[in-house]
Formats: C-alpha cells, sequence, structure tokens
C-alpha cells in the first residue's frame, strides 16, 4: 500500500520528548514502512524518520492558533496525497471536516476527542481503546486498535530504587497534586519529570504545583530517549493518577515495557490495560494509591513485559492497522465497482 500519514504540525514526529499523538503517528509511519509498504509521512519540521518521503509545511508558522496550523497542514497534505490508497490522519482539530473531500479513503485516530468529530460524525474514525468506542456511539468507528510502544527503546529492569515517579504534564486532570500528596504521606522521593506548564495552565501550577517542590519531591524537567527508560526502568512504581476518562495512556505500558508497576485511577482505558495486581495496580483514590505503592515490589517485571509484548507493541499496533488499511481498500474497491456496474450506490 502506499499511505500518506498526516501527523501533527506541532512537534516533530515522533517527539524527542511528550507528545503522544506524534509518536503514535511516526511509530507507525516506520512501523509500516519495515513493512515494506510505502509511506509519505506530513509532519511538523524538525521531524526525523526512515520512511519513503517526509513533507514539511513551514508555511503553518504564519498560523496563531493550534486549529490555524493545523488548517494550513491538512489542506496542504491532502493536496499531495492523492496518488497515495489512502489517508490517515492524526490531526483531530481540522482532520475530520476535510474527510468528504479527499479522493480516496481518509481516516482518523481519535487520539483525543474535539468537536469537529462530532460535527462529523459520519467519517470514518479508529478508536485507541474498547473504552473510548463505547462512548461514541453516534459516531463511525470502524475499528478499535489499542496503541503501540517500540519495545526497543523501553528496555526492561529487574533493579528498582526506592523513588515514586510522575511521568506527563502539569494539567489538573493529569494529578501531578495526588502523586505528591501519595509521596509525602508515604515519605518516600518523587521524581516528577514533565515539561513547563502551558501558560493556561500556569496559575494552577503555580498555586498547587511550586510551593511543593522542596525536599523529597524533585521536578527534573522533560524527558525523552534513554534517560527517560533509565528514569522508567529504577522506580519503584509509576504514578497515575487520572481525574478524567484518559482514552489510553501512553505512560502506563511504557512503565510496564521496562518492567515498572504503574498505579493508576480505575479510568478511562486503565482497566482494560491493566492487569491488576498483575501488572500494576488499579485504584479509586489516593488512599488506594498509598496501599497498592506497598505492595509494588510483588509485581513481576517478566510479567509485565511480556503483557506489552503481546498486547501492545509496536508489532501489534501495526498487525491492527494494516487488517484495517487493507480490508478498507478492498471495501471500497468493491464499492466502486458495483457502483460501476449498477449494482450498488456511490459510498460517501
Amino acid at each position: 500500500m502506499k499511505i500518506a500519514m498526516i501527523s501533527t504540525p506541532h512537534i516533530p514526529s515522533p517527539p524527542r520528548g511528550y507528545g503522544a499523538s506524534e509518536l503514535i503517528a511516526g511509530t507507525l509511519a516506520e512501523g509500516l514502512h519495515r513493512r515494506g509498504h510505502t509511506v509519505r509521512l506530513f509532519a511538523c519540521p524538525g521531524s526525523s524518520t526512515s520512511v519513503d518521503e517526509l513533507h514539511t509545511f513551514p508555511e503553518t508558522s504564519y498560523a496563531r492558533t493550534y486549529e490555524q496550523r493545523e488548517l494550513i497542514h491538512v489542506a496542504r497534505a491532502l493536496s499531495e496525497s492523492q496518488d497515495c490508497d489512502l489517508i490517515h490522519n492524526h490531526c483531530i482539530g481540522a482532520g475530520p471536516a476535510f474527510s468528504n473531500f479527499a479522493a480516496i479513503p481518509f481516516m482518523t485516530t481519535l487520539h483525543y476527542l474535539h468537536p469537529l468529530v462530532f460535527a462529523h460524525p459520519d467519517a470514518p474514525y479508529i478508536a485507541v481503546s474498547d473504552h473510548q468506542r463505547r462512548t461514541l456511539s453516534n459516531v463511525n468507528v470502524v475499528a478499535r486498535i489499542h496503541n503501540g510502544i517500540d519495545l526497543r527503546d523501553f528496555p526492561l529492569s529487574r533493579q528498582r530504587d526506592d523513588y515514586l515517579l510522575f511521568l506527563g504534564r502539569f494539567h489538573p486532570n493529569k494529578g501531578a497534586d495526588s502523586a505528591i500528596d501519595v509521596a509525602e504521606r508515604l515519605g518516600r522521593k518523587l521524581v516528577i519529570a514533565a515539561p513547563a506548564p502551558p501558560d493556561d495552565q500556569r496559575d494552577w501550577f503555580e498555586e498547587c504545583i511550586r510551593p511543593r517542590l522542596r525536599g523529597s519531591i524533585e521536578w527534573v524537567g522533560p524527558v525523552e530517549g534513554g534517560q527517560k527508560a533509565a528514569l522508567i526502568g529504577r522506580a519503584a512504581a509509576s504514578l497515575v493518577p487520572i481525574r478524567w476518562d484518559e482514552p489510553f495512556g501512553l505512560v502506563i505500558i511504557e512503565a510496564m515495557a521496562c518492567g515498572t508497576p504503574p498505579i493508576v485511577m480505575r479510568r478511562g482505558a486503565a482497566p482494560e490495560i491493566v492487569v491488576d495486581g498483575v501488572t500494576g495496580f488499579l485504584v479509586d483514590d489516593v488512599r488506594q494509591m498509598i496501599e497498592a505503592v506497598e505492595r509494588a515490589s510483588t509485581v513481576n517485571p517478566d510479567t509485565c513485559r511480556r503483557h506489552v509484548q503481546e498486547n501492545f507493541s509496536v508489532e501489534k499496533m501495526v498487525d491492527g492497522y494494516v487488517r484495517l488499511f487493507e480490508n478498507y481498500l478492498m471495501r471500497s474497491c468493491a464499492r466502486r465497482t458495483n457502483t460501476k456496474l449498477g449494482t450498488g450506490t456511490p459510498s460517501s
């Protein structure tokens, strides 16, 4: 297949630090390329990839908003994709509006939900979890494919240090303040690996986080690559005290890949990712999270790693997308043939 992969224009694909959409788009593009498919990746300037073609659009720098950047990016990508077999879009702030204008199949992975999804419910979407799919009964979800990671980037570690880890970003929904609560009540060191807060979260950060960054609570800034994997691999546990129904949660599978038990609030997709008491712990409040930390050493690192290999590897993810793309193209071809023969109606 010849696939146009539209990543976002916001940060490079794959990212050098935080960026879930860009990580999946970049990892999937390279995985498809290794399978022998031709991939044309549309991404942010500064992206680095081994795929067949990398296209970037510097004119996105003229945009003043997030949505404007995506509008420019997707429109340009669409104009340069018509010789491909299909378009796989990761820009949710603009892409769904273009779906009906593409001359070839155009589908979008739902890394998060944007109002455009509900304004264009008939466009083809891919859910990243069963939980997400269940919440979108009025949206045309054509498949559920779990996110996957390249396990080569997250080596297994069987040696644990005593610190707890919060990996993510500063947003109330991510719960860094709850992670601090857990560490302080246990008298344990907490390492917070997160980029500086964006402007719209700065007041919350200054009020709820910065005054508590002292003593055993250490903010190390953003981490990437080998530094990130080493930090995860040595942690006693990875705390994921989310306050929203997260559609997936890459930090959960990254921890398990390294053999580190994640301790996650029982929300969103977490129950379909973590095997409670076996590869990590599902909890309902801070008290239960504290209790789970004290049981973290009972989790077998090899079991965690094997769980990710079998369910959330890049190979597993690529398998799912290849099956979807091939089936979708076969159905599209059959519909076009039936339409020409007068035995069917044109597909939208």
